[in-house]
Order: C-alpha cells, then structure tokens, then sequence
C-alpha cells in the first residue's frame, strides 16, 4: 500500500486513490496523469480489496489481506485524506514500514484488525517551468492504530514526505515520485529511515479506460536488508460522471517486497 509511497501498506493507497486520478483529472500521490482545473465533485470515497504475497527471506510465504477505505476532499490547490485499512495477514512476517517481512512468528500464524490509519495533505504547485511539469508536494502521517501485538503494526507514528511531478506528451504522462520516510523505532521494531521512489506512465487505451506501469523502490527499512523493488501495472475504468474503478497487479523484485500482489477498487464522487 506508496503513502507516501505510501505508503504502500495497503496498495490502494498506492493504486486507487492514485490511480483513479488518470480520468477525474486530479492528482494524487504516486501518478497523476493530469490536473487542468479543480474538481467539480471536491469530495471522493474510495473502497478497495487488495492482496499480497510473499516470503520476505523467511522460510515460508506471508499473505497479507487489505480492505481499505480512503475519504479525499479534493480542491484546485490542495487535497486532504484519510485513509483507515482492515487487515488480514496469514504467516510468519509483520506489517511494518509499508509492507510486511519483519519479526518471525509461527508459519501458520493468523491475525486480524484494524490497520494504521494514515492523514495526508497535499500542496499542488501547478507548472513551475515554462515546460509546464505539474508538481505536488504531500506529508503524510501514519497513526499506530493497528495492533503491535498482532504484528499489524509496530506502534509507532511514522512520517513520510514527497514531490511528485508529470508531463503529458500528447496521449502518454509519465510521472515520478521522491520522497523520505521518517519511522518510528524501538527494541521491537529497529526501523530505518530512508528514501523512497517511483517512476512510470499512463496512457488513455479508450475514452473512459486508462492504463499504466510503474516501478516502485524502496530503501531498505531494517539494518542488512534489501532495498523494496516492485513493478506495477494498472487499469482504471470511468463507469459515470461520479463512479471509476480500477484493477492493478503487481510483481516483487527482492526479499523486502511482496513476490506477488493484486487488487481492485471503486471510487465515488460527490
């Protein structure tokens, strides 16, 4: 799931309310095809399912279940949201730092609970060169909401900032995201600072259909880790004036990153 690259504890985080910009024309974090004006629906609820798995270097496979809900209010210079996911994760990992794959627990292990809930505000630049490339700059906080003893979370409030920036070139947007991550640590959970980055395009397939790829990194957020890479390819689909949905599926590339993940979404304007 990212926030900030986010942020990709529960990937709607990281693929509806990002992706479902590609047609209602605002921005959010991790893509963001296009923002010409403020939105005439400022306000957007979003409900996704989302899937992951992976062994993360242990011994056996963690499969980590998100239902996700996201408020957004959206205008022509900021956006605010709110994000509260539902877990269910099945293996030996915790969900910390934006995925799963630290601290070991019984293989058949099975927890579930509320999430972290996450608060984020985002500033939209607009063009700032005469090549008119519109840039954001979000910080977002994660409350430790979810339960540490469940291994749904590690009980400590993290931060995260990012710029995002994109570039229409006739029918295709390439977009980028940078930022840093500031996590909480204890004797449980010695976690790393560190950066995070995401670069990839969308394209409009039909009127109401937009499609896309990204490749996501993530700096390591434990001591003799791996770097988080993972690969993503997306589909959100315009239904009405107020409806969008969307389906992503993803590939992991090292042991901090899920080997496989999927999910699918809906988004309603009002």
């Amino acid at each position: 799931m990212n926030s900030a690259s986010s942020l990709r504890l529960a990937l709607l985080a990281l693929a509806l309310p990002a992706m479902s910009i590609a047609q209602d024309n605002t921005t959010q974090e991790n893509t963001t095809p296009v923002i010409p004006d403020a939105p005439v629906l400022p306000w957007r609820a979003d409900a996704s399912f989302n899937y992951s798995r992976g062994d993360y270097g242990l011994a056996d496979d963690t499969e980590v279940y998100v239902a996700a809900t996201n408020l957004v209010y959206d205008t022509a210079s900021w956006r605010f949201q709110a994000g509260v996911p539902f877990l269910y994760i099945k293996g030996p990992a915790t969900v910390v730092g934006g995925g799963a794959g630290v601290g070991t627990r019984p293989p058949d292990s099975t927890e579930s609970g509320l999430g972290d809930v996450t608060l984020s505000g985002t500033y939209k630049f607009g063009p700032l060169t005469p090549a008119e490339i519109e840039t954001d700059f979000t910080a977002q906080v994660k409350f430790p909401t979810a339960d540490e003893d469940k291994g749904l979370g590690t009980g400590k409030t993290d931060f995260y900032l990012q710029f995002d920036v994109r570039k229409t070139y006739g029918r295709f947007t390439p977009f980028a995201t940078v930022g840093y991550r500031i996590l909480g640590t204890s004797a449980a959970y010695p976690l790393e600072d560190g950066l995070f980055a995401s670069l990839g395009v969308a394209t409009p397939v039909t009127d109401k259909t937009t499609a896309g790829v990204s490749v996501s990194w993530r700096e390591k957020i434990v001591s003799g880790g791996d770097d988080s890479v993972d690969a993503m390819v997306f589909a959100q689909q315009t239904l009405t004036t107020r409806w969008s949905a969307l389906v992503y599926v993803l590939a992991g590339f090292t042991d901090a990153s899920p080997d496989f993940g999927a999910g699918t979404g809906v988004s309603y304007k009002f």
